[in-house]
C-alpha cells in the first residue's frame, strides 16, 4: 500500500533507529509498526520499532501537536480507571475479621476471586480516574470517587471496633472489681465474653473476610481493558477532596511496566491563559485526553468536606463525569492539579471545571504515602526513616523569609549567599532538638514575622533549602546520631547532636 512505502522509506532513511523483534518499554517513545507485504521487498509481516519522533514526523505534526501527541504517549499508561464494588456477599453477618492478619486473607480472597483479573459481583459504588505516583503502586485519585466504598468499609470497622472494645473493656472491669489474679480464671472469662460477644455479633473468631466494598484499578495497557487490579485505601483528606490508593499485589514482576509515576509541576506558578491538557476516563473511556486554558486561579470550591478547597485551577479543558481524579497537565507533562468538578447545567462539560491545585495535593499525599511505608516497615520489624520532630517553611512562605533574610544581611553588610538553610517553623514536644537549649523558631505574630533559626547543614553536607533538607532527612534511619548546624538571625552558628526517634504513626 501507499502507507506501507512512505513508511519503508522513512525506515529506510533512518536504518541506524530500527530494531527487529524487540519489545521496547513504552516510556522510550518507540513505536512498533506492522509491516503487510510490500512489494519487491522481504518485509512481509515483519515487526520494525521506530522512534515514535521520527514517526511524528512523517505525519507533518505541527510543534504544538507533537507535544500534545508526546505528552499523552508518556503519562497516560500512568492513568487508571478507578472504580469500586459493594460485594455480594456481607462479611459482618457471617464472620469476624482477625486484625492481625487481615491484609494477609484479602490478598488470598482477591486473588481467588480475580484469577483472571476480573471485578467481583456486587453493586457498583462509583467510578472515576486516578494516577500513579509512586512505584510501590501508590495511586492518587478523589475522595469522592471511592467515598461510598470508604464508608462501607469505616462502618465495619467502627461496628468491629465497638464489640472488640466492649469485650476488652468489660474483661478489664471484671479483673480490677473482683480482683482476680490467676490467669486460668481470667483467660476463662475472656474465653465467655468472646463467645458472648460471637453469639451476639454472629462472628466467629479467627476467620477472616474481605471489607464489603472492594476497590479496583484498570490500567488498560495494551488493549487490555479487563484487567482490574485490588487497592486498599490508604488515607482520604476530605478537606482536599483525595485519597490515596494501593494496589495490594504491586509487589508482582508483572506491575513493574505499569507503575509509572507522574511528576508533579507547580500549581502555584500557572498562569492565566496557559495551556493545560487533561487525561482521564469520562465515561469509562480510558485514557481520553481533551485540551485547554488556565481560565482562572485562586478560585474556592466546596469539597466534598463542605469546607472552601482554596486555590483551585479553573480550566475549560472538557471534563465529564469520570474524569474526576485525573490528573491536569502543564505543557512539560507534570500535573499541576487534580481534576474534582465541573459547573455545568447537564452534567456534561460546558468549559468550567475545577482541579484542587497539584501543590497541596502533593504535600498531602507524600505525607500520607510516607506514613504508610514507615507502617509497613515496622509491621515487619525493620528500622523506618528517622524522625527529627522540626518543621520547616515551604513554599510562599519560605521565599518570602528568604528575601526578608537576604535583604537584611545586605543591609548590614554580611554573607548574603544563597544557601540560607531551612527556616524552622515548629518543633514537636517530643523532638530530639527538645534536648537542645536556645533553638528559636520562626513565628508569626499579629501579622509580625520573626525570624527564627535555620538549619544549614544535615551531616556535614549543606543545606540550600526546605526541599534539600527534605532530601537529606529521607535517606537518615532511627537510632541514627546525626550533627546539625543552626544558625540564628545574626549569622552565628552552633553545631547540635542528636539520636534521631521513630516517626509517630
Amino acid at each position: 500500500t501507499a502507507l506501507s512505502k512512505s513508511l519503508l522509506s522513512l525506515l529506510c532513511i533512518a536504518l541506524p533507529t530500527l530494531a527487529f523483534n524487540v519489545n521496547i518499554p513504552f516510556r522510550t517513545q518507540h513505536r512498533t509498526l506492522h509491516l503487510a507485504a510490500v512489494a519487491d521487498t522481504n518485509l512481509d509481516g515483519v515487526d520494525v520499532t521506530v522512534k515514535a519522533a521520527e514517526l511524528d514526523d512523517s505525519l507533518g505534526l505541527s510543534p504544538e501537536e507533537k507535544t500534545v501527541v508526546n505528552i499523552h504517549r508518556v503519562c497516560s499508561p500512568s492513568v487508571v480507571y478507578v472504580t469500586s464494588v459493594l460485594r455480594s456477599s456481607s462479611p459482618v453477618s457471617s464472620a469476624r475479621r482477625t486484625r492481625k492478619n487481615k491484609k494477609n486473607t484479602e490478598k488470598r480472597n482477591d486473588s481467588q476471586k480475580q484469577k483472571k483479573n476480573q471485578l467481583p459481583n456486587g453493586m457498583s459504588l462509583g467510578s472515576g480516574s486516578g494516577f500513579v505516583i509512586d512505584a510501590e503502586g501508590y495511586i492518587v485519585t478523589n475522595y469522592h470517587v471511592v467515598q461510598r466504598a470508604y464508608e462501607s468499609n469505616q462502618a465495619v470497622l467502627q461496628y468491629e471496633k465497638f464489640w472488640d472494645d466492649l469485650a476488652k473493656n468489660t474483661t478489664k472491669n471484671i479483673k480490677d472489681k473482683l480482683s482476680l489474679s490467676s490467669s486460668n480464671v481470667m483467660g476463662n472469662v475472656e474465653g465467655v465474653l468472646n463467645r458472648t460477644v460471637t453469639a451476639i455479633t454472629g462472628r466467629e473468631n479467627n476467620v477472616t473476610e474481605v471489607l464489603p466494598a472492594g476497590i479496583f484499578v484498570r490500567f488498560g495497557e495494551n488493549g487490555d481493558t479487563d484487567a482490574y487490579y485490588s487497592c486498599e485505601i490508604v488515607d482520604v483528606k476530605k478537606e482536599l477532596d483525595i485519597a490515596v490508593l494501593k494496589i495490594m499485589d504491586s509487589s508482582d514482576k508483572m506491575m513493574n511496566n505499569l507503575l509509572k509515576p507522574m511528576d508533579y509541576g507547580s500549581s502555584s506558578n500557572l498562569v492565566v491563559g496557559q495551556s493545560l491538557l487533561a487525561i482521564g476516563n469520562p465515561f469509562g473511556l480510558d485514557r481520553t485526553i481533551t485540551s485547554g486554558l488556565v481560565s482562572a486561579t485562586g478560585r474556592s470550591v466546596t469539597g466534598v468536606a463542605g469546607n472552601q478547597i482554596k486555590n483551585c485551577i479553573q480550566t475549560d479543558c472538557a471534563i465529564n463525569p469520570g474524569n474526576s481524579g485525573g490528573p491536569l497537565l502543564n505543557l512539560k507533562g507534570e500535573v499541576v492539579g487534580v481534576n474534582t468538578m465541573i459547573i455545568s447545567a447537564s452534567g456534561s462539560s460546558s468549559g468550567i471545571g475545577f482541579a484542587v491545585p497539584g501543590d497541596s495535593v502533593k504535600e498531602s499525599a507524600d505525607k500520607i504515602i510516607e506514613l504508610d511505608k514507615q507502617r509497613r516497615l515496622r509491621n515487619a520489624k525493620r528500622k523506618g526513616r528517622g524522625w527529627l520532630g522540626a518543621a520547616v517553611a515551604t513554599s510562599s512562605l519560605e521565599q518570602s523569609l528568604r528575601k526578608r533574610l537576604l535583604s537584611a544581611s545586605l543591609e548590614q553588610n554580611k554573607n548574603s549567599g544563597q544557601e540560607v538553610g531551612a527556616f524552622i517553623t515548629s518543633i514537636d514536644t517530643k523532638s530530639p532538638l527538645m534536648s537542645q537549649e536556645g533553638v528559636s523558631t520562626t513565628s508569626i505574630t499579629n501579622g509580625n514575622v520573626e525570624i527564627g533559626d535555620r538549619i544549614v547543614s544535615v551531616g556535614g553536607n549543606a543545606i540550600e533549602n526546605a526541599e534539600s533538607f527534605v532530601t537529606e532527612m529521607k535517606g537518615r534511619v532511627e537510632g541514627e546520631n546525626l550533627s546539625l548546624t543552626i544558625e540564628n538571625v545574626g549569622r552565628e552558628r552552633r553545631v547540635v547532636y542528636v539520636t534521631l526517634g521513630q516517626i509517630p504513626l
